[in-house]
């Protein structure tokens, strides 16, 4: 639950994504969608470690591990 509120904070898109999926295009386009940030977020938290910043998903992180 906190992962998904992390990405839809990160990226606004998501949040707004509001769309009825009608046939197989429309599901294979949501899901690369759904992809792309995925791995967008990975690499900005592997940049963020890299730099030394705090990252904005510590808090969601360590929750997790508990």
């Amino acid at each position: 639950e906190h992962f998904y509120g992390s990405l839809k904070g990160r990226f606004q898109s998501l949040r707004d994504m509001h769309f009825q999926i009608q046939n197989q295009w429309d599901l294979e386009f949501a899901n690369m969608w759904m992809r792309c940030c995925l791995i967008l977020h990975n690499l900005i938290l592997e940049i963020e470690e890299d730099f030394g910043i705090v990252s904005s998903n510590l808090e969601y992180m360590e929750e997790a591990e508990r």
